[in-house]
């Protein structure tokens, strides 16, 4: 990318809808045009041109990270999208489109060379999608508008770029019925596909079944166990002892690591409604905005402002699952009882 000069109008005879063929340098991105006068970080249609034959650069990957450093860099910065998104969608998705030709036949998809790139192109059009609304409402509607476009080509990506496509189909609602038949007829489902139905409000097929075979599963992984239990908190009828196996499964960093895994949304949590256990503890110590107790054989802080206990005073306090500071009960010499919900 550093070796090429400013991309300008180009006359290739015969050759129509070319990345050539557009004014990138009045199309706006972070660092002002597009073209590359403001510099080789800028150049998006050079960008494209080597992501387009990234088998060329196969030998050159410093080439292909300068390619994605414009379009993560300069096509969004900050989480805010600007213009020149527009005109670079298509050209990701004509990209794109060659290495899934065909769902049925794995000989469509691409060596495991080029697997990588075609992952973190989707990636890069979810992440334009995820940040439509930092556009004005025209422009952004119009991007949401040109995925919705390629909803035949997207919903080829089930089981290969399974996070780009729950995304596209949380922030894109033309590509929803699709994506909801798609996973009708699914015989397994990822667990960003779980968090995504969540967005969704649909438990279609046998997603329900799916997710208590994830929270249940001897192989399961941590995330995959931390996606189901909130995919069930959200969905189905629930007895006290699913609560709980939900509850225990769910801890209190579940929300970050949801929102890791899947990027480009903030997961919808909610915690399923289970009593705390009670135990009896005794205070340590009080603050302006704590106290600190022992419960059983374990020091806890409760975040508890203007708390009228003492050092040495009994109380029982209820803990979640998870060891967190629910409740406490205090009763005082003639009996009165106060419960304190944190």
């Amino acid at each position: 990318m550093g070796r090429f000069e400013p991309t300008g109008p180009v006359d290739v005879p015969g050759l129509e809808h070319s990345v050539v063929n557009l004014s990138w340098g009045v199309l706006r991105g972070a660092c002002g045009p597009s073209d590359g006068t403001a510099g080789a970080g800028s150049n998006v249609p050079s960008a494209l041109g080597v992501l387009r034959h990234s088998e060329i650069y196969r030998e050159y990957p410093q080439e292909i990270e300068e390619a994605f450093a414009v379009l993560e860099q300069h096509v969004i910065k900050e989480g805010q999208l600007f213009p020149v998104a527009l005109a670079t969608l298509p050209f990701l998705f004509a990209t794109l489109r060659p290495r899934v030709k065909d769902p049925n036949g794995p000989a469509s998809w691409p060596a495991r060379s080029a697997e990588p790139i075609s992952e973190r192109i989707a990636d890069l059009i979810a992440l334009y999608a995820s940040a439509s609304k930092t556009l004005e409402a025209p422009l952004g509607d119009h991007l949401l508008q040109i995925i919705g476009d390629h909803s035949a080509d997207i919903v080829r990506w089930w089981g290969h770029y399974d996070r780009a496509l729950a995304a596209l189909a949380v922030h894109v609602p033309a590509l929803r019925t699709l994506y909801l038949a798609a996973i009708e007829g699914a015989e397994r489902v990822e667990p960003e596909v779980l968090l995504a139905l969540i967005e969704l409000g649909e438990a279609p097929g046998e997603t329900t079944e799916f997710a208590f075979a994830m929270l249940d599963g001897a192989d399961s992984t941590d995330l995959q166990r931390v996606a189901a239990a909130a995919f069930l908190a959200r969905f189905g009828e629930h007895s006290p002892e699913q609560l709980m196996r939900i509850d225990a499964a769910l801890p209190p960093t579940a929300r970050g690591t949801l929102r890791k895994h899947v990027r480009f949304w903030d997961p919808n949590l909610s915690r399923p409604v289970v009593a705390p256990k009670l135990y009896e503890a005794e205070v340590l110590f009080t603050g302006k905005k704590l106290v600190v107790v022992k419960a059983g054989n374990r020091s806890v802080t409760l975040p508890w402002e203007g708390a009228e206990v003492a050092k040495g005073d009994r109380l029982q306090v209820g803990l979640t699952t998870h060891g967190q500071p629910k409740l406490a009960v205090v009763t005082d010499w003639k009996g009165n009882v106060r419960v304190i919900d944190f």
